[in-house]
């Protein structure tokens, strides 16, 4: 098909193309129409900013905003921080029922103990029946010491005498012990309780508490280094000396109430046995031995007597260390010998195999035998204080290997917030020990 050719379109050869001029049209304006405003249309402005002092700006607030963070963040951690380490100590429950005995000076893997003495007084009015006359020697306990080393026996009967000339005798026969060497190496006299009584009848025996003794018969027969050795002192005082008219009391009435006395006596001194014993002791209720004294009765109005009853608690003290080891060694078969505790030693029920030593000054004995009955927990014991020391500082992965040198130890667990931090405090102090017992289901 051929192409048509428009005139407009053939030029010249080498003449440049003309560019074609835009039509412009002018619109007719209607008659009515308003005027339109000829001013010129406002050119928007073009602001010019300085970069670098914008980019000096953001760089300022982006140091602001670090500081404020790592600000915070030191802020929250010091704050936040707390580092808990959880122990697992090793435990066995056993069933004990077996006879034992311990001794005042235990040799060896021998239990040992020592007696606490607490003392009392009460006092209740009973109807008198009439006067009697009373003739009544003064009594009371006294604490024999030897301050050399060796044993004394001292026989029945043997007498002490104070500054005064006032002379007591011991009833019966008792076995002074020697002195001996302390772990510090100091020489420790050796002691023994003993009942005596005034040599006569008199208030004047009725001596304060306190007092000293000396024993005249070693002065006279020239015994003079047992002379120098032993003495003796009350911690106290004597009482019943009596000599003079009396009130007469209904037997059966004064025994009721002296029974009511003695059980008053006996609630109030065991009520004090826990706050009295030293830290680190065990005492068992029924390890108590209670003997009553009756003091002199005093008038109370025309027809109404005082009477007096005192009371003296003795009762062995057993170290916790030492009664753990003790019965771990008896009862649990893997025991390694390392220090253990038992966690309630009161599960055990103690019963002397005697009866009467429950009524006996057992602080006059050398040793006591009795019965233990019940199922303890043997907790395995550690160094929490060095084991707290060892671990300040060091990575939280340092446990592992820092409880591996405390064989009571079955397994530990560390707690540190907040939770960017991977160290245990530079003070050991600020490490805190909760001791939890695994279960058999852990």
């Amino acid at each position: 098909m051929s192409q048509k050719w428009n005139l407009q379109d053939i030029r010249p050869a080498g003449q440049p193309r003309k560019e074609r001029r835009a039509a412009i049209t002018k619109k007719a304006t209607r008659p009515n129409a308003p005027l339109r405003s000829q001013s010129t249309e406002q050119i928007p402005s073009i602001v010019i900013t300085n970069g670098n002092k914008r980019e000096r700006r953001s760089i300022l607030w982006a140091i602001v905003l670090f500081i404020f963070v790592v600000g915070g963040a030191v802020v929250l951690s010091s704050t936040l921080a707390k580092t808990e380490l959880t122990i697992y100590p090793e435990f066995r429950d056993r069933n004990i029922s077996a006879e034992f005995t311990a001794f005042t000076q235990a040799t060896g893997t021998a239990l040992s103990y020592e007696i606490m003495t607490l003392d009392a007084v009460s006092e209740s009015q009973v109807q008198a029946t009439g006067r009697v006359q009373v003739e009544e020697q003064a009594a009371g306990v006294i604490e024999i010491r030897k301050s050399t080393p060796g044993a004394e026996r001292l026989r029945a009967q043997t007498r002490f005498r104070t500054p005064d000339g006032l002379v007591f005798r011991i009833p019966e026969s008792v076995v002074v012990p020697g002195a001996v060497t302390n772990n510090s190496g100091e020489l420790v006299s050796g002691t023994i309780q003993s009942d005596v009584f005034a040599d006569e009848v008199g208030s004047e025996y009725n001596l304060p508490a306190g007092s000293s003794f000396d024993v005249p018969g070693f002065q006279e027969g020239g015994f003079t280094a047992l002379f120098n050795s032993i003495s003796a002192t009350n911690a106290a005082e004597f009482t019943g000396g009596f000599s003079g008219d009396q009130f007469q009391i209904d037997d059966g009435e004064l025994s009721t109430a002296r029974q009511a006395l003695q059980i008053e006596l006996r609630d109030q001194l065991l009520e004090q046995i826990e706050a009295n014993k030293p830290a680190g002791t065990v005492a068992f209720p029924g390890a108590v031995a209670i003997t009553y004294t009756q003091l002199p009765t005093v008038e109370y109005g025309s027809d109404l007597v005082t009477i007096k009853e005192r009371a003296n608690l003795q009762i062995p003290l057993f170290s916790s260390s030492d009664l753990g080891a003790f019965l771990a060694r008896e009862a649990v078969a893997t025991y390694d010998g390392g220090p253990v505790r038992i966690e309630d030693p009161q599960v055990l029920l103690f019963n002397y195999v005697s009866a009467t030593t429950s009524n006996s000054v057992i602080a006059n004995q050398n040793s006591l035998t009795f019965t233990l009955t019940g199922t303890p927990r043997f907790i395995w014991e550690y160094d929490a204080e060095k084991l707290t020391a060892d671990l300040a500082g060091l990575p939280k992965t340092a446990l592992r290997n820092a409880i591996e040198a405390y064989p009571g130890i079955e397994g530990a667990q560390a707690h540190i917030t907040p939770f960017w931090r991977r160290t245990f405090p530079e003070n050991a102090e600020e490490i805190a020990v909760i001791e939890v017992l695994r279960t058999e289901t852990e």
